[in-house]
């Protein structure tokens, strides 16, 4: 009876579809409804409004506008240039969950505490989407270490938790 019960669980287990594994280049399914221009609002640094075009189906660009949470007379703009990579399955087509990292420079200024100070560097990106398919939005959590080096070489940690509408 055991043996039986063994043969039935392993021809069940045979008869699952593999997950076909996504690689650079590959045409990615449609992952959500609206068009390749997003925009939103970010939590985070920059606390503000943030806007992504997508070039492909595994690149895009993002920009971010706003101040940090906590400091009075914070203003900062990013942009960025991403690669969106595709790592593991859901196990489900009704959503997807694309890892991605990306570079690109950051500027910023204090008009309270430090009138006259500017800040700019470049910034790694690294995060995480989550696409819906039957809706036009993106949900997204990223970290970004940025190098200033431009009127004080210094470094800080920013990042965002935020929501995109696609149009």
């Amino acid at each position: 009876m055991n043996m039986l019960l063994m043969l039935v669980s392993c021809g069940v287990a045979m008869a699952q579809d593999p997950v076909k594994q996504l690689s650079f280049g590959d045409r990615v399914p449609r992952e959500r409804q609206g068009g390749m221009f997003g925009v939103g609002m970010g939590i985070g640094a920059p606390t503000g409004a943030t806007v992504k075009a997508w070039v492909g189906d595994w690149m895009g660009v993002q920009a971010a506008v706003g101040g940090d949470l906590g400091h009075l007379g914070d203003f900062a703009t990013t942009a960025d240039y991403l690669f969106h990579f595709r790592p593991f399955s859901t196990g489900t087509n009704e959503y997807s969950v694309p890892v991605y990292l990306g570079v690109g420079v950051n500027l910023s200024s204090n008009t309270y505490e430090e009138p006259s100070s500017i800040f700019f560097g470049t910034r790694a990106v690294v995060g995480t989407s989550v696409l819906v398919r039957e809706l036009p939005i993106e949900m997204f959590f990223e970290a970004a270490p940025t190098f200033f080096v431009y009127q004080d070489l210094t470094w800080a940690v920013d990042g965002q938790i935020g929501v995109r509408y696609y149009l």
